[in-house]
């Protein structure tokens, strides 16, 4: 079946965010005297799954609200609103080829809507897309698939019309799990389990070759 609609991650994926944010993120921990190991790094990638974050803050020598360490963040800053951001080489040229082509795009993200809003609109791509999910919309976290399903549902895609570009274990899987035709985008740099996707690419240019017979 053609492909009609092609479904984004934001972090890793549009932007080549996640070093950025592990830095404010630990700098935020440090403040506690919480330090992350490789294991914790690579729990964290892709998801907003707030029972990971409580366990981390359980290591503190004194107890820290989940209220007290978000207040702590905003204090330090965040990648999307303080840090230099530019979406990933040959991505908007790429987004407004589909768009010529009559092909809806969305975005389906583990990170919140007002973060969102201001990176891509610092970044002049908001027009971009049809449809845009983010993880304070969802009551699940990926990989739990709700955001693709929720996001599928408003463009009225069928799962097997979609592709999904993801570059994260836990966001494949979501994506999957959706019933999404997969790429993994390991253009970012870190490398992570990408073994569920069903084709990876390495940068945008590679996967418009790969999936051009898809589109119609």
């Amino acid at each position: 079946m053609d492909k009609k609609y092609v479904l984004f991650d934001f972090d890793g994926v549009i932007v080549n965010t996640e070093e950025s944010n592990a830095q404010y993120f630990e700098q935020a921990l440090a403040c506690y005297g919480i330090y992350l190991t490789e294991e914790d790094r690579n729990n964290l990638i892709g998801t907003s799954d707030r029972s990971i974050l409580v366990r981390l803050l359980s290591r503190a020598s004194n107890q820290v609200t989940l209220e007290e360490f978000t207040n702590k963040r905003r204090q330090i800053g965040n990648t999307y609103e303080n840090s230099y951001i530019e979406p990933m080489p040959g991505l908007v040229s790429l987004i407004k080829d589909f768009r010529r082509k009559g092909i809806k795009t969305g975005i389906v993200t583990s990170t919140s809507t007002r973060l969102i809003i201001i990176a891509l609109n610092r970044m002049n791509m908001m027009s971009l897309f049809d449809v845009i999910i983010c993880g304070d919309m969802c009551t699940k976290s990926k990989p739990d698939p709700q955001g693709y399903l929720k996001a599928m549902n408003i463009l009225d895609a069928k799962p097997e019309e979609c592709i999904v570009i993801e570059d994260s274990s836990v966001g494949i899987r979501a994506a999957k799990s959706a019933g999404a035709f997969v790429v993994a985008y390991c253009g970012s740099g870190i490398k992570q389990d990408i073994s569920e996707a069903d084709i990876s690419v390495d940068s945008f240019l590679e996967c418009n070759e790969r999936i051009k017979s898809m589109i119609p």
